[in-house]
């Protein structure tokens, strides 16, 4: 493995900057948007706010974070070395003005696509406020790790001294294979509901080879739930068992001294966890499909509008089934 794969960004606990961003952001959307609905135009100035004020808040504190990691000798040796992000200001007064401008330019454009793709003509004050919490979540999560990567250039941080990490690292910036990976999981996960469709007769393939896709109804979402359940799961769990399982048998990972109750009497067998836990995620499914598709008033759903949430919610199902399984098999005589 080159050097460059091996550089790690010094890993931050950003919970308490998400919360921090997202509880100013939520309080400003509360004062100027009390008692009234959100049209377009009030959806791209509250996404400039949110953008500017997310992005100063977490430059100065990842500021903080880092001068106090390089002060108890906690930065990893192996720092990324970016010759792009060298060529941002070193003041960290003009860098978080450069990163307010340009989220608080993105912000807005993604709120107002994400506004017109859907159709809505206003929002109510708890459809904004629980999209809000989503965006600003993922928000100041790319935003921490923008400023972490720019802070910890050897132009600001010159020679490091021995450093005695004691915090975990993790990848400075994703990999091409990273985006390869996603495109591949969202062609997969197309296809895989294309041919559902032709199963269950919501694709139809007319004589002029024309493919007809039906929406997705609110009062069938039920069927829906259940298919993308049964699909998740038996495309995420065996694979993730496997490579698990092939890391503790390996030595890579060390199993845990002490067993946990709560998943320790999930089966071994990874067919098995599949099955066990299919339940549960079709279960779970149905109910998010039901309530995103209630609480914002979707009857229907075109094929591609229910395709983005249906991406976004598998994603963070995904997020936390790994840790899950995970978790299972380094149990103490798990393997």
């Amino acid at each position: 493995m080159s050097k460059v794969k091996e550089t790690r960004l010094p890993y931050l606990n950003n919970t308490s900057v998400i919360l921090i961003t997202m509880a100013i952001n939520l309080g400003i959307l509360l004062i100027t948007g009390w008692g009234r609905s959100f049209d377009l135009m009030f959806i791209l100035i509250d996404g400039v706010i949110s953008g500017v004020v997310t992005a100063l808040i977490d430059v100065f504190l990842v500021r903080h974070y880092v001068d106090i990691a390089q002060k108890n000798r906690t930065l990893p040796t192996n720092l990324p070395v970016n010759r792009f992000m060298m060529k941002l200001p070193k003041n960290i007064y003009l860098f978080a003005a450069l990163c307010a401008l340009f989220f608080g330019l993105l912000t807005p454009l993604f709120n107002g696509i994400v506004f017109k793709y859907y159709d809505f003509d206003t929002l109510s004050l708890a459809q904004m406020l629980v999209l809000k919490v989503i965006y600003s979540y993922y928000l100041s999560a790319k935003i921490v790790e923008l400023a972490i990567f720019r802070l910890v250039q050897p132009d600001l941080t010159g020679q490091l001294p021995d450093q005695t990490i004691t915090t975990p690292t993790k990848h400075s910036a994703p990999r091409v294979t990273y985006f390869q990976q996603l495109f591949n999981n969202w062609m997969t996960d197309f296809g895989l509901n294309m041919f559902r469709g032709l199963i269950i007769g919501t694709t139809i393939v007319t004589d002029d080879n024309f493919v007809l896709i039906a929406p997705t109804l609110l009062r069938s979402v039920d069927t829906t739930g259940f298919i993308s359940g049964v699909i998740v799961t038996f495309m995420t769990v065996p694979s993730v068992s496997r490579e698990i399982i092939y890391s503790v048998d390996s030595g890579k990972t060390k199993p845990l001294t002490e067993s946990n109750p709560y998943v320790a009497w999930l089966p071994k067998n990874r067919w098995l966890l599949t099955v066990v836990l299919c339940l549960p995620i079709i279960v779970l499914t149905t109910i998010v499909y039901y309530v995103v598709m209630s609480f914002f008033g979707f009857e229907s759903l075109n094929f591609f509008q229910f395709f983005f949430i249906r991406i976004a919610y598998t994603t963070m199902l995904v997020k936390a089934l790994v840790p899950l399984i995970m978790f299972r098999y380094l149990q103490p005589h798990a393997v």
